[in-house]
């Protein structure tokens, strides 16, 4: 499984990177030429939904997940809108994507 991550603080804070790569996941860095089995963006980068539009138009089968601190419908449909796949509360990014991927855990 390769991951793109762009949540750089949620790594750090949730240890995700080390929780994936034991259960056999790569996350990629963003300038990586390697096709993504999954995406993960945080809604509060500033170029979230640019981000997620572009991303559908190079990776159009590939899910693509979003987290934000606080719920926020109108943000999660603009995203949906964007092309984004499913949604996670920050705080339980990891169990989402081990859940969508089906990775051990």
């Amino acid at each position: 499984m390769k991951i793109l991550l762009l949540c750089h603080d949620l790594t750090t804070l949730l240890r995700l990177d080390a929780a994936w790569t034991a259960a056999g996941a790569t996350v990629l860095k963003k300038t990586s030429s390697d096709t993504p089995d999954c995406i993960v963006i945080d809604l509060g980068r500033g170029d979230a939904l640019a981000e997620i539009a572009r991303l559908r138009a190079l990776h159009p089968g590939v899910d693509i997940i979003t987290c934000a601190t606080t719920f926020d419908g109108d943000a999660i449909e603009a995203a949906k809108a964007a092309g984004a796949t499913d949604f996670a509360a920050r705080s339980s990014i990891d169990l989402r994507i081990r859940r969508r991927l089906k990775l051990p855990g």
